[in-house]
């Protein structure tokens, strides 16, 4: 199941940031990157994990100041919807 932990971080930057996914993912959620809206001060993490509570803890972990997680859905070209 993907998942996005959303993350509000006042202050943080691209370096800062890159750290903390250097850090992100475990075997129970395995993190597949980051989408960083610095406007906003947010930070959307996508990881692959069979529950909620493991990406939390993941991102947690890696020091993302996740505050909560969503299921997510990736859709994109070429990308089937799975039944």
């Amino acid at each position: 199941m993907l998942y996005t932990a959303k993350c509000f971080w006042p202050g943080v930057d691209e370096t800062a940031l890159r750290r903390a996914a250097a850090r992100a993912g475990d075997e129970a959620a395995a993190f597949r990157g980051a989408l960083y809206l610095p406007g906003d001060e947010l930070v959307l993490c996508l990881f692959d994990s069979p529950s909620p509570d493991h990406v939390r803890r993941a991102s947690t972990h890696a020091g993302f100041p996740c505050e909560r997680v969503i299921e997510t859905v990736w859709v994109g070209p070429g990308i089937e919807r799975e039944e």
